[in-house]
């Protein structure tokens, strides 16, 4: 599913897109420029990332009123579109993930607590006997 889900980035040259923990991006003059972070495995040092460069699309674009009819400008590429979509995507759907492994950890904490405590009240009547 995950290949169909994320063909872009298989695309890329991830292999598994639930490696990938955040990105960035920027522009650069007529780049668009993305930077992708895995996730640091036990004993790794540094975060492991990959940068890609994607070329801006120049287009004409009409303008009205102005003393010139068009104006230079420039989009990003498609592919990159569809690259950081699939990202915001992925990160989004690790974040709920995380959220919910968190709220569980945090209801199995609190069940802990509250049979400890019961199981001293416990004790402490058959104590009282």
């Amino acid at each position: 599913m995950s290949a169909k889900k994320f063909a872009t980035l298989k695309e890329m040259g991830f292999e598994d897109p639930h490696e990938i923990e955040k990105y960035t991006t920027r522009t650069e003059n007529d780049i668009d420029v993305l930077k992708v972070y895995l996730h640091r495995h036990h004993g790794e040092w540094m975060t492991k990332s990959k940068k890609f460069k994607f070329k801006r699309r120049h287009t004409n674009v009409s303008v009205e009123g102005g003393l010139v009819p068009y104006r230079a400008s420039t989009e990003p590429s498609p592919y990159y579109l569809k690259a950081v979509a699939e990202l915001e995507q992925l990160v989004v759907e690790e974040k709920s993930v995380k959220d919910k492994k968190q709220h569980l950890l945090e209801e199995l904490e609190h069940l802990e607590k509250v049979v400890t405590r019961k199981v001293e009240d416990l004790r402490r009547q058959i104590e009282e006997l």
